[in-house]
C-alpha cells in the first residue's frame, strides 16, 4: 500500500496523481494521508477506506478496477430499456405525458451516483479510473461524449464487445468503466473531473437554446 503524500507508488515506484485511489500501474490502492502532521492517524479517509474497496478486476493497462466488469449482455440490456423501454411507455396515453417528464429527471438524479435508468433496472455502475463511482458531471458529459460513439454506424458502440476492457468510445474519453453493482460498489464516493464539469456549464445553454428553438422549426 502507497500513501498519496507521497506522490509515488511504495509497490511500483510510479508517480500517483493527487487524486488517484489507485496506482496505475500496478493497481495498489491509495491510501489518503492528512496534511496536517498533527492530525490523528486514524482521521476520517477522504475517499474511502482501501482495505475495504480493494480492485476486484484489472483493466489492460493494470490498472485496478472497483468491482467486477459488467457483461456486454446487461450493457446492451440496460441500453434497451433506456432507450426503447422508456420509449414504449411514453407512447401509452396519460401514462405517457407523466412518464416522459419523470424519467429524465430521475436519469439526472441517478447521474449523482454512476448510472442513469437503463444501469439502475439491470444492476449497473460507472467508475472512473480513480476507483470512484462517475459522479454527475461526469455522467452527464460522459452521456454527451455518446453522440460521438453513435457516428460512423455506432461504430463507439459495438466495438466496445471485442474490447478487453468492454470500453466504448465514450468510455475511454471519459476514462470509466461499467461494472456490477454490488453493496460495497454502492458506497463508494463519486466524484467528477474539473473537464467533466466544464462541459456540463457549456452544454447546458446550448442545450437550453436548442429546445426553446426547436418548435420554430416546424411552424410554416
Amino acid at each position: 500500500m502507497t500513501s498519496s503524500a507521497s506522490n509515488f507508488c511504495g509497490q511500483c515506484g510510479a508517480r500517483v496523481p493527487p487524486e488517484a485511489n489507485y496506482c496505475r500501474e500496478c493497481g495498489v490502492p491509495v491510501k489518503w494521508v492528512p496534511a496536517d502532521p498533527v492530525a490523528p492517524v486514524d482521521a476520517e479517509p477522504r475517499f474511502f477506506d482501501p482495505d475495504r474497496y480493494a480492485p476486484d478486476a484489472r483493466a489492460s493497462t493494470g490498472s485496478g478496477i472497483p468491482g467486477e466488469l459488467a457483461s456486454m449482455g446487461s450493457r446492451t440490456g440496460a441500453w434497451a430499456i433506456g432507450t426503447f423501454g422508456v420509449a414504449l411507455i411514453t407512447s401509452i396515453p396519460f401514462i405517457g405525458w407523466i412518464v416522459s417528464l419523470a424519467a429524465p429527471l430521475w436519469d439526472v438524479f441517478l447521474y449523482r451516483r454512476g448510472q442513469n435508468i437503463g444501469a439502475r433496472l439491470v444492476g449497473l455502475r460507472i467508475v472512473r479510473d480513480t476507483g470512484e463511482l462517475a459522479g454527475f458531471y461526469h455522467v452527464w458529459t460522459r452521456t454527451l461524449a455518446s453522440i460521438i460513439s453513435l457516428l460512423v454506424f455506432g461504430a463507439g458502440f459495438w466495438t466496445a464487445y471485442s474490447d478487453r476492457d468492454r470500453q466504448t468510445w465514450h468510455d475511454k474519453m471519459l476514462r470509466t468503466y461499467v461494472i456490477a453493482d454490488s453493496p460495497e460498489v454502492r458506497d463508494m464516493p463519486a466524484s467528477s473531473s474539473d473537464a467533466a464539469k466544464i462541459w456540463f456549464w457549456i452544454s447546458v445553454p446550448i442545450i437550453v437554446i436548442a429546445v426553446i428553438a426547436a418548435p420554430a422549426l416546424f411552424i410554416d
